[in-house]
């Protein structure tokens, strides 16, 4: 039995291609036209070769201006000129590499938050837990009752990196590792090994968690629209980029503030669809398969998983237990020998 997983590569850098433009995003020209009322997109006015990332910081205050907004008030308060300016100037920061990001809005946050602080080698292995058995684009030959197992074992691999992290992080990373394996118990196998996943973008952090899925709602309403905000986010995917995700995200929440102001018809029933999907998560059962797994040392997680195992060809679970036995080499959780 094979896998064929197919991953985006982690590692790649990204950096402002144009240094001309990075600094012609502080140039006072593009503030001056919007205070006096002129409508000015970046993305469209620099070019492809800046990217825009919003920091934790701008995003938090961006999160707490957009829960404040109640969806069934039409004289809602929404952002100004001025303050979609501001926090733009506050969102710009320098670039890093970085893991995929779960599509998710809150469950990203919660496994960020939950892996924060930990060592490299801990968080390279929780994101291989997430894209090798969790989520995995593709399982190859595998069966579905294969694939439903294999989320499984991924989730006590999770459970013994749970284990050395601290208590208040160790639970917001759970949390989060959980609805990520409901995700993939929900997900649809077809003949060719690929897995497709019904994963929404939800609620902002900080936003009441019926805030209606955007990107649902301007495909019925605004299908034009949407069209490009899609082909954006499908970029952004592709190429594992996090910043032209923030370009696509940006287009969406200008979209989503002019069609509260002139369409409010089409948003109960999109915030009655988001409830649906979001209790359908919930509602989703993990199987206790792997209940009796010894997770005192990575030694005894392994063995117990293997004693365990019930549909899962023997030799593609070790290998799979020692290559994340292998990413945990030289951290505090390594204390693995091979049987």
């Amino acid at each position: 039995m094979k896998i064929n997983s197919n991953i985006i590569p982690a590692n790649t850098e990204y950096g402002v291609k144009n240094s001309r433009q990075a600094e012609n995003i502080k140039d006072r020209k593009f503030m001056e036209r919007v205070a006096q009322g002129e409508s000015v997109n970046l993305f469209k006015e620099l070019g492809r070769g800046v990217s825009i990332e919003l920091s934790e910081e701008g995003l938090a205050k961006l999160n707490k201006k957009l829960s404040e907004i109640k969806n069934d008030n039409p004289d809602m308060h929404i952002l100004s000129d001025d303050e979609k300016v501001k926090l733009l100037q506050e969102s710009i920061k320098p670039l890093r590499a970085r893991h995929p990001i779960i599509p998710n809005i809150k469950t990203n946050d919660k496994l960020v938050k939950g892996l924060a602080g930990a060592d490299k080698n801990v968080v390279d292995a929780a994101y291989s837990i997430i894209q090798n058995d969790l989520i995995p684009h593709n399982v190859g030959t595998m069966t579905e009752d294969e694939r439903q197992e294999l989320i499984l074992v991924g989730l006590e691999k999770a459970k013994y990196l749970a284990d050395g992290l601290d208590e208040d992080k160790a639970g917001l990373f759970m949390d989060a590792m959980n609805t990520i394996a409901k995700y993939g118990i929900n997900g649809t196998l077809d003949l060719q090994g690929n897995v497709t996943y019904d994963i929404r973008w939800g609620a902002l952090v900080g936003a009441p968690d019926n805030y209606i899925s955007t990107g649902d709602l301007m495909k019925k309403v605004a299908p034009k629209e949407y069209a490009i905000y899609s082909s954006m986010m499908d970029e952004a995917i592709q190429k594992n980029d996090d910043h032209l995700m923030n370009n696509a995200m940006k287009y969406m929440i200008d979209w989503e503030m002019q069609a509260y102001r002139t369409n409010p018809g089409p948003i109960e029933e999109e915030m009655q669809k988001q409830a649906d999907w979001k209790k359908g998560v919930e509602n989703t059962i993990i199987p206790d398969t792997y209940s009796r797994t010894d997770r005192s040392s990575l030694q005894s997680l392994t063995n117990s998983i293997l004693e365990q195992n019930q549909g899962l060809d023997y030799d593609f679970l070790f290998r799979n237990l020692q290559e994340f036995a292998d990413l945990l080499a030289g951290s505090s959780m390594d204390k693995f020998s091979p049987v």
